[in-house]
């Protein structure tokens, strides 16, 4: 493989934040499989593991640190991965935008033509029942009444794209579902759960779900692909009953107490002080039956098709036992 950026004796350099994180790690191998040279990035320090060969080169610091253009210069591509799952709303502005921030401005800085990120499909709206969410719906109008984590992943993508195209550099958002397997099986698209019980909100319309592999697969290819914005989902995907029972023989959850989302949409409301599923666009965004469309991204990456989803969860049941 060769794009610009690759040394004319060598493979192609890509550089890989988060490498230490559940994605992170999927993308790292998919960029290893490939035959690229990889550079392996992590805050944290999350080091251990990795393959000791010449094709790997595992750093750690801050991404706002003053050595990142130098940590940058001379790959081809980068892959920012990193961000943050929970916390407070100032760690997620420090953590994913004014970090991403910084990263962009040292990745021009460095000459990296080409930058991949791993969004996510929670920046939509939800619009109305049984509507299909598509690259072109509508974002989250109303960010200050969803999630924290929703708001730090609509502003990074706003503040990597500003910064993108003052440097001229290609800029492909990957709006990942919700990632799920090995070990990794649940999402906030079911409900609140306490022990072995489950309050399933709702049952029908599809679960945005993107598979480990799938995403991994997916943000390596877009290091040469066109540049794009797409919707990274899993070929086939089911609704919370069929996600349910295909979990089940994992003996979890033990209970399951059904409650129609309507239900809750009658008391959810527009004040940003009430928990999250009694504001109404975060309930809408994760419990209200829509349709996801992901071919856009199957498209534009060339990705390979998928098992139905029965079969893919009863491997990652198995791999997350084994593991």
């Amino acid at each position: 493989m060769r794009t610009d950026g690759a040394d004319a004796m060598g493979a192609l350099r890509v550089f890989i934040t988060g490498a230490g994180s559940y994605v992170g790690r999927a993308v790292a191998e998919f960029a290893m499989r490939a035959g690229y040279e990889v550079v392996l990035h992590s805050r944290y320090g999350h080091r251990g593991g990795w393959p000791e060969v010449p094709e790997v080169f595992p750093v750690e610091g801050p991404l706002d640190g003053p050595d990142m253009p130098g940590l940058l210069t001379g790959c081809a591509a980068l892959i920012h991965v990193a961000g943050r799952m929970s916390g407070s709303e100032d760690e997620f502005r420090k953590d994913v935008v004014e970090d991403s921030t910084a990263l962009m401005r040292a990745a021009a800085k460095a000459g990296v033509p080409r930058v991949v990120l791993a969004g996510s499909v929670s920046v939509y709206g939800a619009g109305d029942p049984g509507k299909v969410i598509t690259e072109d719906s509508p974002l989250e109008p109303r960010p200050d009444l969803r999630d924290a984590y929703m708001r730090a992943k609509l502003a990074q993508e706003d503040v990597m794209q500003a910064e993108a195209d003052k440097a001229g550099m290609d800029l492909s958002i990957l709006r990942l579902g919700a990632i799920w397997g090995p070990g990794r099986l649940w999402s906030a698209h079911f409900g609140p759960s306490k022990g072995s019980v489950l309050i399933r909100i709702g049952r029908d319309g599809q679960v945005p779900l993107c598979e480990i592999d799938r995403a991994g697969e997916a943000l390596v290819a877009a290091v040469t692909a066109p540049p794009c914005t797409v919707n990274v989902l899993d070929d086939d995907l089911p609704d919370r009953v069929r996600f349910l029972n295909a979990l089940s023989v994992s003996g979890w959850p033990r209970v399951i107490l059904p409650i129609h989302w309507r239900l809750l949409d009658r008391i959810a409301g527009d004040n940003p002080n009430r928990p999250g599923l009694l504001r109404r666009p975060t309930l809408r965004a994760r419990m209200m039956p829509m349709g996801w469309d992901g071919s856009c991204a199957v498209e534009a990456l060339g990705l390979a098709p998928q098992h139905e989803f029965e079969a893919l969860m009863a491997a990652n049941l198995i791999a997350g036992v084994e593991a």
